[in-house]
Protein backbone atom coordinates (compact mmCIF):
# COMPACT_ATOMS: atom_id res chain seq x y z
CA UNK A 1 0.00 0.00 0.00
CA UNK A 2 0.97 3.40 -0.64
CA UNK A 3 2.05 5.92 2.03
CA UNK A 4 -0.83 7.94 0.71
CA UNK A 5 -4.47 6.28 1.18
CA UNK A 6 -5.85 6.30 -2.50
CA UNK A 7 -9.75 6.23 -2.11
CA UNK A 8 -12.53 5.17 -4.62
CA UNK A 9 -16.10 6.96 -4.13
CA UNK A 10 -19.09 5.67 -5.11
CA UNK A 11 -22.06 8.15 -5.46
CA UNK A 12 -21.83 11.85 -6.12
CA UNK A 13 -25.01 13.42 -5.41
CA UNK A 14 -24.89 15.98 -2.16
CA UNK A 15 -22.84 13.87 0.44
CA UNK A 16 -20.81 12.78 -2.62
CA UNK A 17 -19.26 15.92 -3.02
CA UNK A 18 -19.19 16.84 0.79
CA UNK A 19 -16.68 13.54 0.68
CA UNK A 20 -14.80 14.96 -2.25
CA UNK A 21 -14.19 19.09 -0.77
CA UNK A 22 -13.29 17.29 2.75
CA UNK A 23 -10.50 14.87 1.01
CA UNK A 24 -9.25 17.36 -1.15
CA UNK A 25 -8.01 19.11 2.05
CA UNK A 26 -7.10 16.42 3.94
CA UNK A 27 -3.87 15.02 4.47
CA UNK A 28 -2.50 11.36 3.57
CA UNK A 29 -5.36 10.22 1.47
CA UNK A 30 -6.72 11.43 -2.02
CA UNK A 31 -9.81 10.33 -4.12
CA UNK A 32 -8.77 7.96 -7.06
CA UNK A 33 -11.62 7.19 -9.20
CA UNK A 34 -15.24 7.97 -8.35
CA UNK A 35 -18.15 5.91 -9.91
CA UNK A 36 -21.44 7.73 -10.57
CA UNK A 37 -24.79 5.85 -12.52
CA UNK A 38 -25.20 10.03 -13.63
CA UNK A 39 -22.49 11.58 -15.22
CA UNK A 40 -24.81 13.64 -16.30
CA UNK A 41 -23.64 17.46 -15.02
CA UNK A 42 -20.35 15.96 -13.62
CA UNK A 43 -18.14 17.18 -16.30
CA UNK A 44 -16.09 19.07 -13.84
CA UNK A 45 -15.02 15.93 -11.88
CA UNK A 46 -13.76 14.15 -15.02
CA UNK A 47 -10.57 17.24 -14.86
CA UNK A 48 -9.80 15.80 -11.42
CA UNK A 49 -10.85 12.23 -11.09
CA UNK A 50 -11.10 8.91 -12.84
CA UNK A 51 -15.14 8.77 -13.19
CA UNK A 52 -16.87 5.53 -14.30
CA UNK A 53 -20.38 4.54 -14.54
CA UNK A 54 -19.22 1.30 -13.46
CA UNK A 55 -18.84 1.11 -9.44
CA UNK A 56 -17.52 -2.62 -9.38
CA UNK A 57 -14.48 -1.55 -11.41
CA UNK A 58 -14.07 1.05 -8.41
CA UNK A 59 -14.33 -2.34 -5.87
CA UNK A 60 -12.18 -4.49 -7.81
CA UNK A 61 -9.32 -1.62 -8.31
CA UNK A 62 -5.90 -2.86 -7.06
CA UNK A 63 -5.20 1.05 -7.12
CA UNK A 64 -7.88 1.87 -4.27
CA UNK A 65 -6.92 1.24 -0.93
CA UNK A 66 -10.57 2.08 0.50
CA UNK A 67 -14.20 2.92 -0.22
CA UNK A 68 -16.47 5.78 0.52
CA UNK A 69 -20.12 4.09 -0.54
CA UNK A 70 -22.41 7.55 -0.36
CA UNK A 71 -25.18 5.62 -3.34
CA UNK A 72 -28.59 5.47 -2.10
CA UNK A 73 -29.30 3.53 0.31
CA UNK A 74 -31.39 0.57 -1.60
CA UNK A 75 -27.92 0.05 -3.07
CA UNK A 76 -25.46 -0.28 0.01
CA UNK A 77 -25.82 -3.93 0.42
CA UNK A 78 -24.99 -5.15 -2.96
CA UNK A 79 -22.00 -2.34 -2.90
CA UNK A 80 -20.49 -3.24 0.21
CA UNK A 81 -20.92 -6.74 0.57
CA UNK A 82 -19.19 -6.68 -3.20
CA UNK A 83 -16.40 -4.35 -1.37
CA UNK A 84 -15.96 -6.29 1.94
CA UNK A 85 -15.44 -9.59 -0.25
CA UNK A 86 -12.79 -7.82 -2.26
CA UNK A 87 -11.04 -6.95 0.95
CA UNK A 88 -11.48 -3.31 0.47
CA UNK A 89 -12.51 -1.25 3.76
CA UNK A 90 -15.60 0.97 3.39
CA UNK A 91 -17.54 4.35 4.83
CA UNK A 92 -20.97 3.38 4.77
CA UNK A 93 -23.33 6.45 4.41
CA UNK A 94 -26.38 6.20 6.98
CA UNK A 95 -28.59 4.23 7.16
CA UNK A 96 -26.71 1.15 7.07
CA UNK A 97 -29.30 -0.63 4.88
CA UNK A 98 -33.15 -0.31 5.08
CA UNK A 99 -34.10 -4.05 6.19
CA UNK A 100 -32.18 -5.97 9.11
CA UNK A 101 -31.36 -9.03 6.63
CA UNK A 102 -29.57 -7.74 4.39
CA UNK A 103 -27.43 -5.42 7.96
CA UNK A 104 -26.80 -8.83 9.22
CA UNK A 105 -25.41 -10.32 6.48
CA UNK A 106 -22.89 -7.23 6.33
CA UNK A 107 -22.00 -7.46 9.84
CA UNK A 108 -21.67 -11.62 9.01
CA UNK A 109 -19.14 -10.53 6.10
CA UNK A 110 -17.20 -7.89 8.19
CA UNK A 111 -16.56 -10.76 10.75
CA UNK A 112 -15.52 -13.35 8.32
CA UNK A 113 -13.12 -11.06 6.15
CA UNK A 114 -12.17 -8.85 9.36
CA UNK A 115 -12.63 -5.55 6.43
CA UNK A 116 -13.36 -1.96 8.21
CA UNK A 117 -16.60 -1.31 7.93
CA UNK A 118 -17.30 2.61 9.01
CA UNK A 119 -20.71 3.85 8.89
CA UNK A 120 -21.28 7.69 8.68
CA UNK A 121 -23.44 8.41 11.64
CA UNK A 122 -22.33 11.92 11.38
CA UNK A 123 -22.78 13.29 14.63
CA UNK A 124 -20.72 10.81 16.47
CA UNK A 125 -18.01 12.34 14.71
CA UNK A 126 -18.68 15.89 16.07
CA UNK A 127 -16.05 17.22 18.22
CA UNK A 128 -18.70 18.46 20.70
CA UNK A 129 -20.02 15.37 21.01
CA UNK A 130 -17.20 13.55 21.62
CA UNK A 131 -16.68 16.39 24.39
CA UNK A 132 -20.02 15.47 25.84
CA UNK A 133 -19.22 11.83 26.02
CA UNK A 134 -15.96 12.39 28.04
CA UNK A 135 -17.64 14.63 30.06
CA UNK A 136 -20.28 12.36 31.09
CA UNK A 137 -17.49 8.40 30.87
CA UNK A 138 -18.12 8.27 34.35
CA UNK A 139 -21.21 9.71 35.72
CA UNK A 140 -23.92 7.57 37.40
CA UNK A 141 -27.68 8.18 37.44
CA UNK A 142 -28.42 8.53 33.84
CA UNK A 143 -32.51 9.21 33.62
CA UNK A 144 -33.35 9.87 30.52
CA UNK A 145 -32.55 11.46 26.63
CA UNK A 146 -35.03 14.04 24.79
CA UNK A 147 -33.68 14.46 21.46
CA UNK A 148 -34.76 16.98 18.77
CA UNK A 149 -33.98 16.31 15.15
CA UNK A 150 -35.72 17.59 11.47
CA UNK A 151 -36.03 20.06 9.41
CA UNK A 152 -38.14 21.20 6.48
CA UNK A 153 -37.02 18.82 4.07
CA UNK A 154 -36.10 16.94 2.06
CA UNK A 155 -38.28 15.18 1.33
CA UNK A 156 -37.24 12.36 -0.90
CA UNK A 157 -38.85 9.84 -2.65
CA UNK A 158 -36.41 6.64 -1.72
CA UNK A 159 -36.56 6.98 1.83
CA UNK A 160 -39.16 8.01 4.53
CA UNK A 161 -38.39 10.83 7.46
CA UNK A 162 -38.11 8.17 9.68
CA UNK A 163 -34.51 5.97 7.73
CA UNK A 164 -33.08 9.67 6.39
CA UNK A 165 -33.16 11.59 10.46
CA UNK A 166 -33.56 8.61 12.58
CA UNK A 167 -30.15 7.25 12.05
CA UNK A 168 -28.43 10.20 13.84
CA UNK A 169 -30.77 10.50 17.20
CA UNK A 170 -30.41 6.64 17.56
CA UNK A 171 -26.84 6.11 17.19
CA UNK A 172 -26.76 8.79 20.01
CA UNK A 173 -28.83 7.71 22.20
CA UNK A 174 -28.00 3.97 21.70
CA UNK A 175 -23.95 4.87 22.14
CA UNK A 176 -24.71 7.04 25.20
CA UNK A 177 -26.68 4.41 26.81
CA UNK A 178 -24.73 1.33 25.82
CA UNK A 179 -27.79 -1.00 24.98
CA UNK A 180 -30.77 -1.88 22.83
CA UNK A 181 -34.19 -0.65 24.24
CA UNK A 182 -36.41 -3.01 25.66
CA UNK A 183 -39.88 -1.43 24.62
CA UNK A 184 -40.39 0.64 21.55
CA UNK A 185 -43.35 2.96 21.46
CA UNK A 186 -44.29 4.94 17.79
CA UNK A 187 -46.51 7.49 16.87
CA UNK A 188 -46.93 10.02 14.50
CA UNK A 189 -46.94 13.58 15.26
CA UNK A 190 -47.60 15.62 11.72
CA UNK A 191 -48.38 13.81 8.14
CA UNK A 192 -48.45 15.63 4.95
CA UNK A 193 -47.69 15.29 1.22
CA UNK A 194 -45.27 17.77 -0.21
CA UNK A 195 -44.83 17.21 -3.96
CA UNK A 196 -46.47 14.11 -4.21
CA UNK A 197 -44.10 12.51 -1.00
CA UNK A 198 -45.41 11.62 1.89
CA UNK A 199 -43.91 13.17 4.55
CA UNK A 200 -44.03 13.32 8.68
CA UNK A 201 -42.71 14.04 12.33
CA UNK A 202 -42.48 11.01 14.71
CA UNK A 203 -42.20 10.86 18.24
CA UNK A 204 -40.11 7.36 19.32
CA UNK A 205 -40.18 6.46 23.24
CA UNK A 206 -38.18 3.60 23.83
CA UNK A 207 -37.59 2.39 27.74
CA UNK A 208 -34.54 0.03 28.44
CA UNK A 209 -34.08 -2.53 31.01
CA UNK A 210 -31.53 -0.73 32.93
CA UNK A 211 -33.83 2.47 33.81
CA UNK A 212 -33.32 4.86 31.31
CA UNK A 213 -35.87 6.42 28.91
CA UNK A 214 -35.34 8.29 25.24
CA UNK A 215 -37.75 10.64 23.67
CA UNK A 216 -36.83 10.90 20.24
CA UNK A 217 -38.32 13.53 17.91
CA UNK A 218 -37.63 13.20 14.25
CA UNK A 219 -39.06 14.28 10.90
CA UNK A 220 -39.24 16.83 8.30
CA UNK A 221 -41.98 18.77 8.32
CA UNK A 222 -40.33 20.90 11.02
CA UNK A 223 -40.06 24.69 10.34
CA UNK A 224 -36.60 25.24 11.60
CA UNK A 225 -33.89 22.91 11.34
CA UNK A 226 -32.69 21.14 14.69
CA UNK A 227 -30.34 19.18 16.38
CA UNK A 228 -31.01 18.83 19.60
CA UNK A 229 -29.75 16.20 22.41
CA UNK A 230 -30.61 16.32 26.34
CA UNK A 231 -28.83 14.39 28.71
CA UNK A 232 -30.69 14.03 31.83
CA UNK A 233 -28.77 13.19 35.51
CA UNK A 234 -30.13 12.53 38.74
CA UNK A 235 -28.49 16.15 39.61
CA UNK A 236 -27.47 17.93 36.23
CA UNK A 237 -28.32 17.68 32.52
CA UNK A 238 -25.52 18.21 29.47
CA UNK A 239 -26.90 19.85 26.18
CA UNK A 240 -25.63 18.88 22.88
CA UNK A 241 -26.86 21.66 20.71
CA UNK A 242 -24.45 22.35 17.51
CA UNK A 243 -26.47 24.33 15.55
CA UNK A 244 -27.19 26.98 18.37
CA UNK A 245 -24.19 26.49 20.77
CA UNK A 246 -20.23 26.00 20.15
CA UNK A 247 -19.87 24.62 23.56
CA UNK A 248 -21.65 21.65 26.04
CA UNK A 249 -24.19 23.47 28.25
CA UNK A 250 -24.21 21.97 31.94
CA UNK A 251 -27.45 22.84 33.72
CA UNK A 252 -27.73 21.89 37.26
CA UNK A 253 -31.18 22.48 37.98
CA UNK A 254 -32.47 21.25 34.74
CA UNK A 255 -36.44 21.95 36.09
CA UNK A 256 -35.53 25.78 36.04
CA UNK A 257 -32.80 25.96 33.55
CA UNK A 258 -30.88 27.97 35.78
CA UNK A 259 -26.86 27.70 36.74
CA UNK A 260 -26.17 26.92 33.19
CA UNK A 261 -22.37 26.06 32.77
CA UNK A 262 -20.81 26.25 29.63
CA UNK A 263 -18.18 23.47 28.69
CA UNK A 264 -15.49 23.75 25.92
CA UNK A 265 -11.94 21.78 25.56
CA UNK A 266 -9.73 23.66 22.62
CA UNK A 267 -7.38 20.48 22.92
CA UNK A 268 -10.28 18.40 21.01
CA UNK A 269 -9.56 20.09 17.73
CA UNK A 270 -13.11 21.70 17.48
CA UNK A 271 -12.81 23.71 14.73
CA UNK A 272 -12.42 20.37 12.73
CA UNK A 273 -15.82 19.39 10.92
CA UNK A 274 -17.23 15.87 11.91
CA UNK A 275 -16.52 14.90 8.18
CA UNK A 276 -13.10 15.53 8.66
CA UNK A 277 -12.56 13.50 11.57
CA UNK A 278 -14.35 10.69 10.03
CA UNK A 279 -11.97 10.06 6.89
CA UNK A 280 -8.92 11.03 9.41
CA UNK A 281 -10.12 7.93 11.31
CA UNK A 282 -10.76 5.86 8.03
CA UNK A 283 -7.11 6.70 7.01
CA UNK A 284 -5.62 5.88 10.12
CA UNK A 285 -7.46 2.64 10.26
CA UNK A 286 -6.70 1.39 6.66
CA UNK A 287 -2.90 2.21 7.90
CA UNK A 288 -2.74 0.86 11.23
CA UNK A 289 -5.08 -2.63 9.85
CA UNK A 290 -8.00 -1.66 12.30
CA UNK A 291 -11.05 -3.82 12.06
CA UNK A 292 -13.42 -3.54 15.27
CA UNK A 293 -17.05 -4.33 14.21
CA UNK A 294 -18.26 -1.99 17.01
CA UNK A 295 -19.69 0.69 14.75
CA UNK A 296 -21.30 -2.24 12.52
CA UNK A 297 -22.69 -3.69 15.48
CA UNK A 298 -24.51 -0.06 16.27
CA UNK A 299 -25.75 0.33 12.81
CA UNK A 300 -27.36 -3.31 12.48
CA UNK A 301 -28.88 -2.17 16.06
CA UNK A 302 -30.33 1.16 14.69
CA UNK A 303 -31.76 -0.55 11.40
CA UNK A 304 -33.38 -3.15 14.01
CA UNK A 305 -35.23 -0.59 15.65
CA UNK A 306 -36.22 1.71 12.97
CA UNK A 307 -37.81 -2.12 11.24
CA UNK A 308 -39.64 -2.68 14.81
CA UNK A 309 -40.64 1.35 14.51
CA UNK A 310 -41.65 0.74 10.54
CA UNK A 311 -43.59 -1.88 11.77
CA UNK A 312 -45.77 -0.20 14.62
CA UNK A 313 -46.41 2.74 12.42
CA UNK A 314 -48.34 0.65 9.79
CA UNK A 315 -51.25 0.46 12.21
CA UNK A 316 -51.43 4.43 12.65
Amino acid sequence: MSQEIKIGLIGAGKWGVNYINTIKNAEGVSIKKIACKNLKGKESLFQDYEITDNWQEVTFSSEIDGIIIASPPSTHYEIAAKSIRNGKPVIIEKPLTLNLKEAQLLLELQKKYQTIVKVNHIYLYHPLYRLLKKKIRNKANLKSIYTLGGNYGPFRRDISSLWDWGPHDLSMCLEIIGENPSIIKAEFEKKDFINGVESSNLKLMLNFKSGEYAEINIGNLMQNKNRFLKINFEDCSYIFDPINYKEIREIRDYEVNSDVKSINNNDLELKKSPLEILINEFKDDISKGNSSPSELNLAVNIVDILNKVEEILKDQ
